[in-house]
């Protein structure tokens, strides 16, 4: 029987901070969308169309 080795190229290339609700995140250095004083709710209003066209090309 062969020992099963862990896979040597699945190694995380940064550590991401979890936050105490349990969510990744990675801090990539540019400001919040509320950092910069952006109405969330109307920038995804206005940027529906866009935003599900990013979702469905991840899938």
């Amino acid at each position: 029987m062969k020992k099963r080795h862990a896979r040597s190229g699945t190694r995380f290339t940064s550590s991401p901070t979890v936050t105490s609700d349990w969510k990744a995140r990675v801090d990539t250095g540019k400001p919040t969308l509320t950092q910069r004083g952006i109405d969330v709710a109307k920038f995804i209003h206005d940027n529906r169309r866009l935003i599900e066209r990013l979702r469905k090309g991840t899938r």
